[in-house]
């Protein structure tokens, strides 16, 4: 090994890590190939990637609610803020679900149930549930859902009547967080097909530093700012 490679080992070796757990998911959309995702969740962050500490990434600071968007090639952090959901639903949007009575395989002796989770009779989200399955990374996801969804709303003055489905309205801003209501979800398809399903998991994964850690020299962008532009 040489000295260069060694000192490299011995940093990393010795670098904090953080009790975590990490997801890994297969992601595919309606004519694309299917690509791997991952997640990490600690008591304070959410970190989404492509896997193998990837330069773009998602964190999630679960603590102040605050959402970066690092992008490697840009060398670049989009700063997204929490804010308050202003927006109210309109009131022909009516929501139901649907509960599939066969079983399926356990995941992690948790059991899986099938949902479906309508509005307006259209089918939003085919769910596949795991209860109790990484309770925290569902609170995690939950917290990160209601920021998108603030976001979300204060687009909707601007965004073409046309363009807010009734499953747009309830995924993305009134209800963001229902498909997280029955357990972890272990495979998901939304109302345009694109599926994320659950393939590997270890709740017993160590967060190094690094991993949790916003890159110092990156230029900062508010999302108030991308607006403007």
């Amino acid at each position: 090994m040489s000295i260069l490679l060694f000192l490299a080992a011995l940093v990393s070796c010795s670098e904090p890590t953080t009790p975590a757990a990490v997801l890994y998911f297969v992601e595919h959309e309606p004519g694309a190939e299917p690509y791997r995702t991952r997640m990490i969740v600690t008591a304070g962050f959410l970190r989404m990637d492509g896997g193998a500490d990837d330069v773009d990434f998602l964190l999630f600071d679960r603590a102040d609610g605050t959402l970066y968007n690092v992008t490697g090639a840009d060398r670049q952090i989009l700063v997204i803020p929490p804010r308050p959901m202003d927006a109210k639903p309109p009131p022909n949007l009516t929501h139901k679900v649907e509960r599939d009575s066969a079983a399926f395989p356990a995941v992690g002796g948790h059991e899986v149930s099938h949902y479906e989770l309508l509005t307006n009779g259209k089918r939003c989200y085919d769910l596949y549930a795991a209860a109790e399955l990484m309770p925290d990374a569902v609170a995690a996801l939950r917290q990160y859902r209601e920021v998108l969804a603030g976001q979300q709303a204060k687009t909707l003055p601007m965004t073409p009547p046309e363009m807010q489905s009734a499953c747009d309205l309830a995924n993305n801003v009134f209800l963001p967080t229902r498909h997280l209501e029955h357990g972890f979800p272990v495979r998901l398809v939304d109302m345009t097909g694109k599926t994320i399903e659950l393939v590997d998991y270890n709740t017993e994964f160590r967060a190094t530093a690094a991993m949790l850690r916003l890159p110092a020299d990156y230029k900062r962008l508010t999302i108030e700012e991308l607006r403007k532009q």
